[in-house]
């Protein structure tokens, strides 16, 4: 079990970084776009996923920080996967499929992390939970982000709101696993609780966003 939770994602920051490279070298070659930015957050997040399999022992093989590389790089598979898909047919075609078979790739290594062997049943129930709205913000974010980008003519600079939600859910899904330790649950389950608020803030923030850019 424990060689099975080591390979899956040490084959999956693998397999994004020449993902990353793959689509950048292309969209630079055939379109001519370099996105630079890009590259370097894609290089980044696989590398600290990488990181974490090839040191077990350190504290970004937690599971509560090895679930946010794997959101993290999931958003880096969807923007790729984005990009992929302005390429000529042959090159979009490949490389899109990749992207979606990565994404489920990440999604089940969440999963995976989250619901290894020597956890209580109440903890694994938390962790799916929060999993699962982790996986929904990643999804609507990535969505939100494409509609913006593909319609806004002026571009937006409030875009980086959209990633907010995110970055709540990350923290307070911390601040669980923290307090869940000191058999806190009280304050866990309505943590819980207010985790499920956050897509709605999502969805909030894009009205707002979508209302000042011109959409």
């Amino acid at each position: 079990m424990a060689s099975y939770l080591l390979k899956l994602p040490l084959s999956l920051s693998v397999s994004l970084l020449l993902f990353t490279y793959t689509v950048y070298l292309v969209q630079l070659f055939t379109l001519g776009d370099a996105y630079m930015g890009w590259l370097l957050i894609g290089v980044l997040m696989s590398s600290a996923l990488l990181f974490s399999c090839a040191h077990p022992r350190s504290w970004m093989s937690k599971r509560a920080v090895k679930n946010t590389l794997f959101i993290m790089n999931s958003l880096v598979v969807g923007s790729g996967t984005y990009l992929a898909s302005d390429m000529d047919q042959m090159y979009s075609t490949i490389l899109t499929i990749i992207g979606y078979l990565l994404l489920a790739g990440m999604f089940l290594g969440i999963y995976q992390t989250a619901l290894a062997t020597g956890l209580e049943t109440n903890v694994k129930v938390l962790h799916v939970l929060n999993i699962t709205i982790g996986i929904v913000l990643t999804l609507g974010t990535l969505y939100f982000l494409y509609i913006l980008l593909l319609f806004s003519e002026d571009g937006n600079g409030a875009i980086w709101k959209l990633f907010v939600p995110l970055v709540i859910y990350g923290i307070i899904y911390f601040i669980q696993m923290k307090v869940l330790k000191a058999q806190r649950k009280r304050i866990v389950y309505t943590l819980a609780a207010i985790q499920f608020l956050i897509p709605v803030e999502l969805i909030l923030i894009w009205r707002a966003v979508a209302g000042g850019g011109g959409l």
